[in-house]
């Protein structure tokens, strides 16, 4: 089934495609944004703009992340590297470069976010979209009536056993884990909003599950990567960042939902690389001076002009090898006469 990493809310919905929206390359452009500005390209692309939009105030609490961005001279790749392993000590981060020119542009986005439900689930088969897959829910066939379990549970809005949204509570954080089985819209972004605007529209007497009532939720398993290569290669236009590019634009993620609760690890790396360091080869191989000279001496104690092998230790060319020969023993079909 086609997945899509989106970078921005504004992807359009596609039908039969899974759409994956996490915000470490938000993260990473605003650094930016923070000390350059909307970033302008030549030309520029719809993603750019969308990027210079995000809304990210509020979204995220800084214990949960790590992001950055300046040019390799100013140290940004310790500073990033110090931070999550300060924050994070089991990160596995995949997408920052193992070292980086002077000249070289990182910005960077790290999330991390594992949320337990105080009472797992029950395991549960569920058909979906007419295949049976592994789910979570209340009743696990033995103690059908499990306060704990309908307590994590709240119902924010009731059309039908096709159309509801609900939220399970993980704990006594901020977090909100929702569910919406809800029409799409145009696109993500619109979806999310239609999705929103549904909370708490029960009563409250109403937004309770019943012992009687049912819950199945797909366990969900992902891990997704993108490269956004419509941002590579184009000359950006602001004014610190003339004649520079992105060479790398790229984000990962890894997510589960199961019985146990919610567990998400993103990534997102904006790099440009800076002026290659030239490979250079000393191959002496045309007429030349050779001196030795005292350090501070105004002429050398010996100079050499070489332009002939006349004082050189000649070797025979090396002879190209020779094709393989057939040994006669492993011929199978009929002998040549």
């Amino acid at each position: 089934m086609p997945v899509t990493m989106c970078a921005t809310l504004a992807e359009p919905h596609a039908p039969g495609t899974d759409l994956v929206f996490c915000v470490p390359l938000a993260l990473a452009w605003r650094k930016l944004q923070d000390r350059f500005g909307p970033l302008r390209f030549d030309p520029q692309p719809f993603l750019a703009d969308a990027l210079n939009r995000v809304p990210l105030d509020e979204v995220i609490d800084p214990s949960w992340c790590v992001s950055g961005a300046g040019f390799g001279a100013e140290g940004i790749l310790e500073r990033l590297r110090s931070e999550l392993h300060g924050k994070f000590p089991d990160a596995d981060p995949r997408l920052l470069p193992s070292s980086l020119a002077p000249d070289a542009l990182l910005a960077y986005g790290y999330l991390s976010r594992n949320l337990r439900f105080p009472t797992p689930f029950a395991l549960r088969d569920l058909c979906f979209q007419g295949q049976y897959v592994r789910a979570f829910g209340i009743n696990d066939g033995l103690h059908p009536d499990n306060p704990a379990r309908c307590a994590q549970v709240v119902a924010h809005d009731y059309v039908s056993s096709d159309e509801f949204v609900i939220e399970l509570c993980a704990g006594h954080t901020e977090d909100r884990i929702l569910i919406a089985q809800i029409p799409p819209c145009s696109r993500l972004g619109v979806t999310v909003g239609a999705a929103l605007d549904r909370l708490e529209r029960l009563r409250p007497e109403d937004r309770a599950l019943r012992s009687d009532e049912e819950l199945s939720v797909p366990r969900l398993q992902l891990e997704v990567n993108r490269r956004f290569d419509e941002l590579v290669h184009r000359p950006l236009r602001n004014q610190e960042l003339q004649g520079k590019t992105f060479d790398e634009v790229h984000q990962r993620l890894k997510f589960t939902l199961d019985e146990a609760g919610a567990r998400v690890t993103a990534e997102a790396v904006v790099h440009g690389y800076g002026v290659p360091t030239p490979k250079r080869y000393f191959i002496v191989r045309r007429p030349f001076l050779l001196m030795l000279i005292r350090r501070s001496a105004p002429i050398p104690y010996l100079a050499l002009w070489v332009e002939t092998t006349a004082w050189m230790q000649e070797q025979p060319a090396p002879v190209p090898p020779a094709f393989p020969t057939i040994d006669p023993s492993f011929w199978t079909g009929p002998r040549p006469r």
